[in-house]
């Protein structure tokens, strides 16, 4: 299984969220490396081969937030390394 974490600009953005936005962004992203980051809310038609590690995806309960996250396989680590977040 996969852990995730934050790269130092990310864990800064981070600590300015709300609570709500930052309770979001941790259930999606424990969902995501229980899962497969990789494969993570794929779209259909998305190419897969070769698999994409660095993934933007939407998360939030209205998508009012958007993640770029690394998937480094090696150390089944998920690097957070850009959000945004449009909620309160």
């Amino acid at each position: 299984m996969y852990r995730w974490d934050y790269d130092d600009p990310a864990r800064q953005h981070f600590a300015t969220l709300s609570l709500a936005g930052q309770a979001e962004l941790a259930a999606f992203m424990n969902a995501a490396v229980l899962i497969d980051p990789i494969e993570y809310q794929r779209h259909p038609g998305e190419p897969a081969d070769p698999p994409a590690l660095l993934r933007t995806l939407h998360f939030g309960q209205h998508h009012e937030g958007l993640v770029t996250f690394l998937v480094y396989p090696p150390d089944d680590l998920v690097l957070v390394v850009r959000l945004q977040w449009l909620g309160e």
